[in-house]
Parts: C-alpha cells; sequence; structure tokens
C-alpha cells in the first residue's frame, strides 16, 4: 500500500490484506515488480536431516473457482500438506453481489478440487467470513482457522457493531464443521475484532491458534485500533483463550469509551499482535508477531513496531528477546528504525526454527533461532523511501548479486507471510517472491517458468509430494526430479 509523499507516517494500525492476514496499513506494497528471473533455486523438498541436492520442476497453475463467481474476488491465503496425495488450501470467496464466504479446496494427488465448507449464521449480518490458515494432524483431523466479518475501518462517532469474530472448522475425514471458539469479551460497550491469522496442529488433542484482537480508538478520526494478542488453545474437547505475556498493557478505557477524550498529552496506546504459531511438540510452540510500545495516538509521533516472540515449554509462555532490522537508509524524518512485524514461523522436530515478516516499509525480515537466540539473518533489502520510482535492489547498502542485473522491486516490498523449514540447509519463505535458504544465504525466485505468481501467502511441504505456495488463485508446486 503506498503512502502519498511527502508525508509518511509510520504504519498506524493493523488491516487484513484480503484473506491473507493481518499486515501494517502504511508499510508495504503489494505489488512489487520483479525485472529479471534468476534460476531457481536447488534443493530437496523433503524434511530429511540432510537435504539432497536436487533439480526443481516448478509448476504454476490457477486455482479452482466455484462456478459463478468470479476470480478476482476468490482467494486462497493458507495451504497444509499432510500427504503427498491430500493437500488443503483455504481462503474465501465472493458470489456476484454477495459478501465473501469460506473457500476450501483438495489436492488428490492427481488434481485440485473444490470442497464445501460452511458459512456460520451470523456471517450475514456481519459482512461475510473468511478462512486464513489450515493445518492437519491426519487425513481425518484438519483445522482452519479465520475470522467472521467485515473487517470495515471504525468511523468517528459511528457504532462499532457488528464486529469481527473468531472462525474455526474441523474437517473429519467427511465433512467440514463449525466448532465454536470463544471471542474477547467487550468494554465498555465496544466489540473487538477478534481474528485468528494462524493455526499449528501437534495432536488431536494439541491444537494451537493465534491472530489479534483490535479495539477501535472511538476518540480518533483516522479509523486506528489498537490491537492486542488472542490466543486460543483446543485440548479434544474444546477451544479456550489462553493467557500469553503481553509487553503492553491494554487500551485505557478513555481510548474505548463512545466519545472518549484524551485525559492528557502523556497517555499512551500500545499494541501487540502474535500473528503466526509454529509448534513440534507439546512442550514446544511458538509464538510470533511484534509491538508498538506507543501508537502516537496524543502527539501523532508512533514509535516503532518492534519483533515479538513467545515461546511454550509445556508449563507456561515466555517472552523470547529478538532483534530488529534497521533501515538502509533514513525515513523522512530521518529514523532508520524499521516497522518489525513477525507473521510465520515454521520448525523441524529437530529444533530449526525460522520466523518471517517484514522490516517495514523496505524488506523481507528472516529470523532464525540457533543455540537458545534469535540472530537477524539479511534476505531482501530495498529503499526505504516510496519516491514513486523502482531501483535495483543491488543500490542498497550489504545486497550483494551475481551477475550484471539486478532484480529490481519497486520501494516498499511487501512482506514475508508464510514460512515452510525442513532441515538446517532447506526452509522456504514466500511473499511477493520465493525464498529458498541453502544454508547459507535467501536466494529468490521471482517467476515461475517466466509467469507471475501474483502474492503468496501460504506454504507447505509435502514429503515426497514436494513444495506448495498458495495466494489469490495462484498455485505453485514444486517437485525434485
Amino acid at each position: 500500500m503506498r503512502v502519498p509523499q511527502p508525508v509518511r507516517k509510520r504504519a498506524r494500525r493493523l488491516v487484513p490484506l484480503g484473506a491473507t492476514g493481518i499486515l501494517l496499513l502504511a508499510g508495504c506494497s503489494s505489488s512489487p515488480a520483479a525485472r529479471t528471473t534468476p534460476a531457481s533455486p536447488a534443493s530437496s523438498a523433503s524434511g530429511g536431516s540432510a537435504a539432497k541436492t536436487c533439480i526443481q520442476r516448478w509448476q504454476l497453475t490457477a486455482a479452482p473457482v466455484p462456478s459463478g463467481d468470479a476470480a478476482a474476488s476468490t482467494d486462497l491465503s493458507g495451504v497444509a500438506a499432510i500427504s503427498p496425495a491430500d493437500v488443503w488450501a483455504v481462503g474465501s470467496t465472493s458470489p456476484a453481489g454477495k459478501d465473501q464466504q469460506t473457500l476450501a479446496e483438495r489436492w488428490d494427488g492427481s488434481s485440485w478440487a473444490i470442497v464445501p465448507a460452511p458459512d456460520p449464521a451470523s456471517a450475514a449480518s456481519l459482512g461475510g467470513d473468511q478462512l486464513i490458515a489450515v493445518a492437519g494432524v491426519s487425513p481425518d483431523d484438519v483445522w482452519a482457522v479465520g475470522y467472521i466479518g467485515a473487517m470495515a475501518p471504525p468511523v468517528l462517532g459511528a457504532s462499532f457493531t457488528p464486529a469481527a469474530q473468531t472462525l474455526t472448522e474441523h474437517w473429519n475425514g467427511t465433512s467440514w464443521s463449525i466448532v465454536d471458539a470463544p471471542d474477547v469479551a467487550a468494554r465498555d460497550g465496544i466489540e473487538p475484532w477478534d481474528v485468528l491469522t494462524s493455526v499449528a496442529a501437534i495432536s488431536s488433542d494439541d491444537v494451537w491458534a493465534t491472530g489479534v484482537s483490535e479495539w477501535p480508538l472511538t476518540f480518533d478520526d483516522e479509523g486506528q485500533v489498537a490491537a492486542q494478542p488472542l490466543v486460543e488453545h483446543w485440548n479434544g474437547k474444546y477451544w479456550a483463550i489462553v493467557s500469553v505475556p503481553d509487553p503492553e498493557p491494554a487500551p485505557p478505557d478513555w481510548a474505548l469509551a463512545s466519545g472518549g477524550v484524551p485525559p492528557s498529552a502523556t497517555a499512551t496506546v500500545a499494541s501487540v499482535a502474535l500473528l503466526g504459531v509454529t509448534g513440534s511438540s507439546p512442550a514446544d510452540v511458538w509464538l510470533v508477531g511484534g509491538y508498538e510500545p506507543d501508537m502516537g495516538v496524543q502527539n501523532y509521533q508512533p514509535g516503532p513496531w518492534e519483533t515479538l516472540t513467545e515461546h511454550w515449554n509445556g508449563t507456561a509462555w515466555s517472552v523470547v528477546q529478538a532483534p530488529d532490522a534497521t533501515l538502509p537508509e533514513p525515513l523522512s524524518d530521518g529514523s532508520k528504525a524499521a516497522d518489525d512485524l513477525l507473521t510465520a514461523a515454521a520448525e523441524t522436530p529437530a529444533g530449526n526454527l525460522w520466523a518471517v515478516g517484514g522490516a517495514l516499509p523496505g524488506s523481507a525480515l528472516t529470523l532464525q533461532m540457533g543455540d537458545g537466540a534469535w540472530s537477524l539473518i539479511p534476505s531482501l533489502a530495498v529503499s526505504a523511501e516510496n519516491d514513486g520510482e523502482a531501483r535495483p535492489v543491488a543500490q542498497w547498502p550489504g545486497y550483494t548479486t551475481a551477475g550484471a542485473n539486478a532484480p529490481t522491486f519497486f520501494s516498499g516490498t511487501s512482506p514475508l507471510l508464510s514460512v515452510i523449514t525442513l532441515s538446517a540447509v532447506n526452509a522456504w519463505a514466500v511473499g511477493a517472491v520465493i525464498l529458498h535458504w541453502d544454508g547459507t544465504s535467501w536466494q529468490p525466485l521471482y517467476t515461475v517458468n517466466g509467469q507471475s505468481f501474483g502474492y503468496l501467502t501460504g506454504v507447505a511441504a509435502g514429503g515426497s509430494g514436494g513444495l506448495w505456495a498458495v495466494g489469490g488463485t495462484s498455485i505453485v508446486h514444486a517437485t525434485c526430479v
């Protein structure tokens, strides 16, 4: 999303980007432009401890579109591979003249087909619904999460209902069904927007979902919201909200009460979001996201978002310090502090862990866990300022590329939205590009067989079935040959 020049404010709120999850409002462009196509990265799409070298065979196909729906309104956002012949993709679609509806599609080893997924009764009054993420334990135990509601920004003086509600659906091997999941209670008569953006299925009685509750700030005239983390756990019988460490206090009552007015220039409002979850065992679960210590609602000078990661050891949650990125060039205010927000994480049973997101407004953000600590690993760095021109990323400090023709992006490259970790030397992350970690560096892929795949928002690996990535109506499949 481009911000008019010469004024650039830091990201002020969290909003959904279609069905892709939650992204910072003023930090990214969803339409980066790649001018060159490097060779496909070579690696294994299987999850062994030592990845074998292979040649990737890439294929880009269009997702099935429900009869009568426009392709432009069909949006796949998450993917999960249960086996080589059992892959699920979820998202939303909008019949002509109607609100968005849930969408589930399945790969049976030879083709993709639409599988009916129910819409809750409340969707009709709340403005529709959509699924954002999917994860599975087995062919007859798959979970998808998202939200019910239109997520329209608040308007000063208007009613803030209806509000978005959590949505969880379960596949039992035969059909999808809606399973009730709790929402955050209203405060001062204000209903929050409760959105689940990620799910991790460890076992049939151990499933985690995470996302955000967004509270509209009723005194504000710019549609701001203050975010708080929303974490829920399935114990085999029911979903329950779980308390996790919150580095910032909840929004004060004066910020939520209808017609409220800030009492003083020293009062602050902060935001916290945990957008991604991954788990390798019941005693090893990670949440990733970010927090904004001061939204700047008093002086319109918000502080930068900072990375946030939290770990569950089977007994308690704890915050694990994570590094923040520095922009390659200063913003208009002279600061090089990026808005750092992690959107996804993935871990292998061996403990190989990556977290990805965006160092907004200019770069992808990739963090690797090693020896109990996070490290910031260089990925793609581009211009921090949006001057309306495309520039080679090779012009920015710290970036090197082989060959004379450097790939080119418009300023404000979108962040990474999903990652899959297969081994210490084999990981994949997706967004406006496909990135492959070969154990030494991230290697980019900008097109598939010369075709643009648009914006990818989910990635999964199905063993010998290879790598899958989805986004919009694009389905990317890579296998070793």
